[in-house]
């Protein structure tokens, strides 16, 4: 079986294909027993033990141990996740870099919570395209579990620096950490600014001219079409990294491919 995969992997588009998988919309629910993929949907389950959520899937988890796999070496850790479904280290936990809600309560008629909740087919139509692709691999990596999943984006003397806006967080990030002096946490396991960005494949993505681009004051269409334009960007760049290959092989082993 390995061996006709690689010879259907020999004979594919590697980027295309990769890229593809890579933004395809993720939906979780534990009662999916196996990860499949219907109308262009992927379905997963999901190992870890809290609440479903599509960036802690168990196909987040096979594309995180795969892109992230230097990172874990370098922490000693074989997996993601435990025998029981908890987490290995708090410092690695799988996070959404842009989120829907927090986009949604600053655009115009798109109440997302309490008595007057908007449904989707009142809400702007970008809206919608932005909440039914949001979900993907390519908006999905691993930050410490008090940054990203608790105290939702905390680094500093309890500064809250946007992490749902990866403009501001990115500037908190680069102004606030000195990786030097970062010993034994997440922030120690890249050698620089330079090696935090290029590790998470951000920097073409997010940067120009090695300035972090700034966009998070647009009106929320626009800064809607600017977000998709960059989740875009960074599957690209995973899909033309020395990880594609094994990425589609992983797609066509799970039968998604």
């Amino acid at each position: 079986m390995q061996k006709k995969i690689k010879r259907l992997v020999d004979e594919m588009d590697i980027a295309k294909l990769c890229k593809e998988i890579l933004l395809m919309p993720i939906d979780c629910d534990k009662k999916y027993a196996k990860i499949t993929r219907s109308c262009g949907v992927i379905q997963t389950g999901q190992r870890y033990y809290s609440t479903a959520d599509e960036d802690m899937s168990d196909f987040s988890i096979h594309f995180y141990e795969v892109i992230y796999r230097d990172l874990l070496n370098d922490m000693r850790l074989s997996a993601l996740l435990s025998n029981t479904g908890r987490l290995c280290s708090d410092q690695l936990a799988g996070d959404t870099m842009y989120s829907f809600n927090a986009t949604a309560r600053k655009t115009n008629g798109a109440e997302i919570s309490g008595k007057g909740r908007t449904l989707e087919c009142h809400r702007p139509e970008y809206l919608c395209d932005y909440f039914h692709k949001y979900h993907c691999l390519a908006n999905f990596w691993l930050l410490p579990m008090k940054v990203g999943r608790t105290l939702r984006g905390q680094i500093n003397k309890g500064r809250n620096p946007g992490k749902d806006y990866m403009d501001i967080f990115l500037e908190t990030i680069q102004n606030n950490i000195n990786f030097d002096e970062s010993e034994g946490c997440y922030y120690s396991f890249f050698e620089d600014w330079d090696g935090f960005i290029n590790k998470h494949f951000i920097n073409a993505a997010y940067l120009s001219e090695n300035k972090i681009d700034r966009y998070s004051d647009l009106d929320r269409e626009r800064f809607i079409e600017v977000a998709l334009k960059k989740i875009g960007k960074r599957a690209e760049d995973i899909a033309e990294s020395k990880y594609a290959t094994e990425l589609v092989e992983l797609f066509m082993n799970l039968g998604i491919v």
